[in-house]
């Protein structure tokens, strides 16, 4: 048995929530604001939603077998072929997380603050710290998490209000922006791509089990959509629809329009700092889970030998694209299709595959 740390619910919480709140720091919110128009802030409501039940069905399969994680779950439903083969589409999706992560956050830094200094080293400083946090394990990055976070979503807060003078609420209209599909049909397809459903059942007995899967994810979500959904209309109230479509890092435009007064002004260092701390987590985090669903893919006793390797994959593959716009490109239109496919298909055709067998059972009785 692979050795992992335990940690409670208020933990599992804060580290989900931190992990999906991640992407607001990268250019992911100026595509929903493409997508939406006016209306980017109502689309992540949809994507809560399609989370929530996602989550539910996941939690379905989790209590059909409480001392397992989603790894041997697939196995036990598909056998060792079929199941080996969705165990590892799982782990190549905990990769392109990651190195799209890497890459995004090594460009935001040399955009906002590094302007001279190589992407290399700066992705490398970010994947030392995300191999650090993997070796220590996953109780080390969620009691991290657990410290930090009151930082990350405090600096959020004052940046909503410190930007309350700029507001202009004509920005907000027409109120369904670029229309209903748009909002509601790409948005919510979009916006429920996230990491932390198969995240969360890879490290359900870390977090106490089967039974705290469903709550845990629940307000993990509520606290992060709610965060994007209202950081897409300070966005859109503050800068409107046209300045949020032209902006590469709406989080750090925003956080460089704070002036409160001659001698409080230029505040996106704090930012950095901030967003820095939750880059690390986030790829910390998915390296982790890419290290233990392989090892329990092999059957191996411990995952710390996987993480070097996995590390170095990581690192490379974060060059492969040779720009920005590719690399932003790549995550809206790779990475949120790949994601529905361990979060909501492998559920559905898992438990499709118990109902069958019970048919079967059934039927030979």
């Amino acid at each position: 048995m692979i050795k992992e740390g335990k940690f409670g619910p208020a933990e599992a919480i804060v580290l989900l929530a931190v992990s999906n709140v991640a992407r607001i720091f990268l250019p992911y919110p100026r595509s929903l604001v493409e997508m939406g128009g006016p209306a980017a802030w109502i689309t992540p409501i949809g994507g809560f939603a399609v989370a929530l039940a996602g989550a539910y069905i996941m939690s379905l399969l989790l209590k059909k077998n409480p001392d397992n994680t989603i790894i041997e779950i697939t196995e036990e439903a598909f056998g060792p072929a079929l199941g080996i083969t969705f165990n590892l589409i799982t782990i190549a999706f905990f990769i392109s997380v990651s190195f799209l992560f890497v890459r995004q956050f090594s460009e935001a830094l040399i955009i906002a603050a590094l302007p001279e200094t190589p992407i290399s080293v700066i992705a490398a400083v970010f994947l030392a710290i995300g191999l650090l946090g993997a070796y220590l394990g996953i109780e080390a990055i969620a009691r991290s998490t657990r410290l930090t976070y009151i930082y990350v979503f405090g600096g959020i807060v004052f940046l909503l209000f410190a930007l309350i003078p700029q507001w202009n609420f004509d920005n907000l209209f027409p109120v369904l922006g670029n229309g209903f599909f748009p909002v509601f049909g790409l948005g919510t397809f979009s916006t429920a791509a996230v990491t932390e459903i198969i995240l969360a059942a890879v490290l359900v007995q870390s977090m106490g089990g089967a039974d705290k899967y469903v709550r845990i994810n629940f307000f993990a979500a509520l606290i992060a959509f709610t965060v994007l959904s209202i950081l897409l209309a300070v966005s859109v109230l503050t800068m409107g629809k046209e300045i949020s479509t032209e902006t590469t890092l709406p989080f750090y435009r925003l956080s460089r329009n704070i002036y409160l007064g001659r001698f409080f002004q230029r505040v996106e260092a704090l930012f950095i700092i901030i967003w820095s701390i939750v880059g690390a987590l986030k790829i910390a985090l998915t390296l982790y889970g890419a290290a233990v669903s392989l090892a329990r893919t092999l059957k191996l006793p411990d995952y710390r030998p996987l993480i070097w390797p996995l590390g170095l994959i990581i690192f490379i593959l974060s060059f492969l694209p040779p720009d920005l716009p590719t690399t932003i490109k790549l995550d809206t239109d790779f990475l949120r299709v790949f994601a529905h496919v361990p979060n909501y298909l492998l559920p559905l055709l898992l438990l499709a595959a118990y109902w069958l067998k019970g048919r079967v059972r059934r039927a030979g009785n």
